[in-house]
């Protein structure tokens, strides 16, 4: 089975037995891994988060092959990130003395 992952992973059987390893250099590049990872809880868990990517048709696998890091859904699609919405709210200025200042 090819696979494509952005994440390091080592996938297990029941046992614990190793089955298959994604090493840092590995990392969004087309991999032939064996069809037995698919009873580890952890391929499925990063094949619902993006972070594992199944190229299923043609058409998906160009998308990755053109960009690795661009998620695609289950159809083939590109899937939109959410945006960072929240952002932090600027600290308080401190005068000389370390205490914070009123406004």
């Amino acid at each position: 089975m090819r696979i494509l992952s952005r994440v390091c992973a080592e996938f297990h059987d029941k046992t614990g037995a190793v089955l298959f390893t994604v090493h840092p250099a590995d990392r969004c590049v087309f991999l032939d891994a064996p069809d037995s990872i698919r009873q580890d809880p952890l391929f499925h868990m990063l094949l619902n988060d993006g972070s594992l990517e199944l190229p299923t048709t043609r058409e998906k696998q160009k998308q990755l092959e053109n960009d690795p890091m661009k998620k695609t859904g289950k159809t083939g699609s590109a899937k939109e990130e959410p945006a960072e919405t929240a952002e932090m709210p600027a600290p308080k200025e401190a005068d000389a003395s370390g205490a914070k200042a009123k406004k």
